[in-house]
């Protein structure tokens, strides 16, 4: 028995092809043993239950299965195609299908859209997806071992497997609501099929995996990612006034006993859920839903009064007295601080989770204690967030009374994405991103203006948004003033790529038509390259400055020389009228280097062209005409093979040295300045882009939003920056690092950085909109698991 060679290079692609089309062969005979073990599973179930309504409901679930089955199973390998396609897509170009939303997809903002009906279908739809996944869950864990592989990962990404349950539910949902049946049969169809479905998968996904195994693929290794619960933990212990830890050991069983009371402590208090009690967490997506919408809006008239908090007002962490201390002092001799928040300092700390209990307690509605809960919830979550540093997540814990204040007053917390609290907490996380150590440069001084805006938090009338918005002014201008002004230098930065972009994508089309005139001789590649690269750039500016009217007389000077360029190329006419030919190079070589000089082309780039020129002027005058026609048809033949990679040279972007100095334009692939015209060696073999699907999901699918921090390799030194610019037509990227300096480079760059780890993705997301999402995965995985359980 032969053994299976080892994977190729090239294997990872082949193998991967290979594992989607033997899905899309199994999946209409997937679907149909799907549909018939369901039908026996609904007969099965009307044998057992009491004759009546919905015994005669299942019967018709039953007829209706059997009378669309055929449907089912045609259209189930086209919607699986369409998702599989549709998810392998870069992340900005997908559109959400709300029908089939997933845990972890929910929005906190989305939320609010949604109807009541669509509320219930998600949290329906979810529970089928986790029913789904809890009976595939072994096999999948090995075939997304191997999966990731394929796709190029070092370590296992069960999130990118485009095989993942998720996405073949999804496919199968589809199929299922275009169905003309009703929602009764459909839902139970669901409800007995979830199980049934995910032991299909099961089964499909140990095939798979053995298909990968028999073709020489290994799985990616696991990573080892902190749970939740550690990092609360170690953050608890950073803040905590014991940190040192000088106290005498418990007995360990002991302390393994107590670490998992808190533990069971923190998620009940995280998902709102009580102590054994069997009561519903108050924190269901309904309510939230609810909450967002305005529904308690009423109940909140009867909000707690400020003498309610007398007790809770002044609460801060004693590990933050004394840097608040220090604030104070300064503050003191601004004539800032109050006497009251002075006395707040010194007050003993009131345990937070006493604190929420109280308010709930205190609370005067549902309304009440729901946003009691949510802003827990939200604060808990940036207060963990780990692209926050340490001091920034201790003055967000310690605001946490202020904003429960808010929370129980205002309503428009929740729903209004602009208000001036929402705002504060966006600004001040957004700022604070721009450091990436506590000792990094301008930290310090961003620290005192955070600390300026905490002590002030602990003013008990910071229960409205007026209070919230004078608070983000102040802290604006203070930020203002400390920042040195690099707004002038960004916006000649991004003055030059527009026109950079502008001209690039101009040039690429005129290059084009460049190829496409009759009088075009290709084979040449150094003066294709040429004329339809540097030589399209001048077309291309000259078309815009007509546009603009600022040619002057010398309107289409550049354009109307290109004809006799092309007629001095072709070696049968010019060795047939050598006397036009003289007299017309010297105008044409002046023509060709004032078109350079337009464009700021640096001539010595141009010198090979201009040799090229040359020796092919000088064959023409010195040839006669047959044999300058053989040589140039041996010319074309042999050249006519890199005219593809010619073309994709030609419509790289281009920019000119002053648009690259204005915009801190970074290098190309090949570590040049700028990218080359001309036609010089091949590309290092490690430079070759890989195969398409690995390529897909290594690189294409990583999109950056605007706003989005990283930190990139700049001058052998990490730098944290701000992606604060996107060209019109995605081509062309700027990021804003500490001082306004300008990063900008091309899309194909910037891809290739993020897969070679030059650049480090920190943050896509604003951290109070992930704190928020979170609190709506909450609040759906509690009415998933209650459905669920119940």
């Amino acid at each position: 028995m032969s053994t299976s060679p080892p994977v190729s290079p090239q294997s990872p692609s082949a193998a991967y092809e290979a594992c989607l089309q033997e899905t899309f062969r199994e999946a209409p005979l997937l679907i149909s043993r799907w549909c018939n073990k369901l039908v026996d599973a609904l007969y099965e179930r009307s044998m057992v239950v009491p004759g009546g309504l919905e015994k005669r409901l299942l019967q018709d679930s039953i007829t209706a299965l059997k009378k669309n089955q055929s449907a089912i199973a045609q259209g189930f390998t086209l919607a699986l195609t369409h998702a599989i396609a549709d998810d392998i897509k870069p992340a900005l170009s997908k559109k959400a299908d709300k029908g089939t939303r997933s845990l972890s997809s929910l929005s906190f903002d989305e939320l609010e859209l949604m109807g009541d009906n669509q509320v219930q279908e998600t949290v329906d739809i979810a529970r089928l997806l986790q029913v789904v996944s809890m009976s595939c869950d072994a096999g999948l864990a090995g075939l997304s071992g191997r999966m990731s592989t394929v796709q190029g990962f070092k370590v296992v990404k069960a999130d990118k497997n485009p095989l993942r349950p998720e996405i073949i539910s999804q496919a199968l949902l589809k199929v299922l609501q275009d169905l003309p049946v009703d929602d009764v049969a459909r839902s139970r169809w669901l409800m007995y099929g979830a199980e049934l479905l995910g032991q299909e998968l099961q089964s499909l996904y140990v095939a798979l995996d053995e298909q990968l195994v028999e073709q020489g693929v290994v799985p990616a290794a696991y990573g080892v990612i902190p749970s939740h619960a550690d990092a609360a933990l170690r953050l608890a212990s950073s803040l905590s006034p014991d940190a040192n830890h000088n106290s005498k050991p418990t007995d360990q069983n002991e302390q393994n006993e107590q670490n998992e009371q808190n533990e069971q402590n923190e998620q009940n208090e995280r998902t709102g859920r009580s102590d054994g009690s069997g009561k519903e967490p108050v924190l269901t997506l309904d309510h939230l839903h609810s909450l967002l919408v305005g529904d308690y809006d009423e109940s909140f008239k009867n909000e707690l009064f400020p003498s309610d908090f007398e007790q809770l007002t002044h609460q801060e962490f004693s590990h933050t007295v004394p840097a608040a201390m220090d604030v104070l002092a300064e503050l003191k001799k601004k004539g800032i601080a109050s006497t009251r928040a002075k006395k707040a300092l010194l007050k003993p700390p009131l345990p937070l989770a006493q604190l929420r209990a109280q308010l709930k307690t205190e609370a005067k509605s549902l309304g009440q204690s729901l946003a009691i809960e949510v802003v827990g919830l939200m604060i808990e979550q940036m207060a963990n967030d780990p692209r926050l540093l340490v001091p920034v997540r201790q003055v967000i814990a310690n605001a946490e009374p202020a904003f429960l204040r808010l929370g129980v007053s205002d309503p428009r917390f929740f729903s209004d994405k602009h208000h001036p609290a929402r705002r504060l907490l966006e600004t001040i996380t957004a700022k604070s991103m721009a450091y990436s150590s506590e000792n990094a440069a301008g930290f310090a001084d961003f620290m005192q203006d955070l600390q300026e805006v905490a002590l002030l938090l602990t003013e008990e009338h910071a229960t409205d948004a007026q209070h919230f918005e004078a608070l983000l002014k102040s802290f604006e201008v203070s930020r203002a003033g400390r920042s040195s002004d690099g707004g002038e230098s960004q916006n000649l930065a991004v003055q030059a790529l527009l026109q950079a972009e502008q001209r690039n994508l101009l040039a690429s089309k005129i290059g084009a038509e460049i190829r496409a005139r009759p009088d075009f001789v290709g084979g040449n590649r150094i003066v294709t390259a040429f004329l339809t690269g540097p030589w399209a750039h001048v077309m291309a500016k000259e078309r815009i400055l007509g546009e603009h009217g600022g040619t002057g007389s010398k309107k289409a000077e550049f354009s109307l020389i290109l004809g006799e360029v092309l007629w001095s190329l072709d070696p049968v006419q010019t060795s047939r009228h050598r006397k036009r030919l003289v007299k017309i190079i010297p105008r044409m070589l002046e023509s060709i280097r004032s078109g350079l000089l337009s464009i700021d082309y640096p001539i010595a780039d141009s010198k090979l062209f201009f040799d090229e020129l040359m020796q092919i002027h000088r064959a023409a005058l010195e040839a006669e005409p047959e044999a300058s026609d053989s040589r140039s048809k041996n010319r074309r033949d042999l050249d006519r093979a890199f005219d593809a990679q010619d073309d994709a040279r030609s419509e790289k972007p281009w920019l000119a040295p002053t648009e690259a100095h204005n915009s801190g334009f970074m290098e190309d692939l090949e570590g040049a300045t700028r990218p080359s015209f001309e036609a010089t060696q091949p590309l290092p073999k490690d430079a070759i882009p890989p195969p398409a699907p690995v390529r897909r999901a290594l690189g294409e699918g990583v999109e950056l939003r605007l706003g989005a921090w990283v930190e990139l390799l700049q001058d052998t030194r990490w730098v944290r920056a701000q992606l604060t610019w996107i060209s019109p037509h995605n081509t062309l990227y700027m990021f804003t690092s500490e001082g306004g300096r300008t990063h900008s480079m091309t899309g194909p760059l910037l891809q290739y950085l993020l897969l070679q780890e030059l650049v480090k993705v920190i943050s896509q997301q604003g951290v109070l909109d992930g704190a928020l999402d979170s609190v709506a995965r909450t609040a759906m995985l509690n009415s998933v698991h209650g459905g669920i359980n119940t």
